[in-house]
């Protein structure tokens, strides 16, 4: 999933089946309107995360011109969010579903700021020119297998200056669990929420058990390093024992 205040493309592709006697929109209306509960309830801690990363980034660019790249960017008003006390001169935004992307475009409209949105999956060689000094992926990159997410962190070093931030918040596996383990404790985590009604739970559980492939901090720091970028720092969210999820600060080298 994405981060606190859009939903990623992977749901909008993901979570759409047929069920008699409804119709796609029906279904995509429930299915956009379950995440944004969960957004809006803090569900998966959300809003710990990116209010994290945004003071992360204001740290680091209190004095730089900002071209960012945002890879699964959903409607893209979290980062409209994470953004706001930034100063942004690029936006360009890579999703899977066109009807996000022109939200993205109304929430990132900014008087001189260039921007550029491209459909896409973030799993395919990238359809972006030019270079980058901060990037950003929120709840996306954990539905690739691990060869994409190696693939995507090598064509990401191809599109970062050196020094360039890369930002990801996601799910992530405790070192301690295999995946079967982490898919029970999740399941667990969901089904113990009691105004999450049947017909959402079983959208998020489906999706869950189907799409998630969460990696362990320690083998994102191998991944990076395999494309010369370096975990600067982590940080593991608290208070959500059975849903691991976390804010990983890597630097290209």
């Amino acid at each position: 999933m994405e981060a606190v205040y859009g939903i990623p493309s992977h749901y909008h592709n993901i979570f759409l089946k047929p069920m008699k006697h409804r119709s796609e929109v029906d279904i995509f209306n429930d299915q956009w309107h379950c995440y944004r509960w969960m957004v809006d309830n803090n569900i998966m801690g959300h809003q710990q995360l990116m209010q994290l990363a945004a003071g992360k980034l204001r740290d680091y660019f209190t004095n730089k011109k900002v071209r960012l790249l945002d890879l699964g960017c959903g409607d893209a008003s979290v980062t409209a969010e994470m953004t706001r006390e930034l100063p942004l001169s690029s936006y360009t935004a890579v999703d899977l579903v066109d009807s996000v992307l022109k939200m993205a475009e109304e929430n990132m409209t900014r008087p001189g700021v260039k921007t550029l949105f491209k459909q896409s999956n973030i799993f395919a060689p990238l359809p972006v020119e030019g270079y980058y000094n901060l990037m950003f992926s929120s709840y996306a990159i954990h539905h690739g297998s691990l060869e994409e997410k190696q693939a995507l962190f090598s064509e990401m070093r191809t599109k970062a200056e050196p020094g360039c931030l890369f930002l990801m918040i996601d799910a992530i596996l405790p070192k301690d669990l295999n995946r079967e383990q982490y898919l029970k404790s999740v399941n667990r985590y969901f089904k113990s929420l009691p105004d999450l009604n049947k017909e959402w739970l079983n959208f998020v559980l489906d999706h869950v058990n189907q799409f998630d492939f969460p990696e362990s901090i320690e083998q994102f720091e191998h991944i990076g390093k395999q494309s010369q970028w370096h975990l600067m720092e982590h940080h593991l969210l608290e208070g959500l024992p059975d849903y691991p999820a976390g804010l990983l600060v890597f630097q290209a080298q």
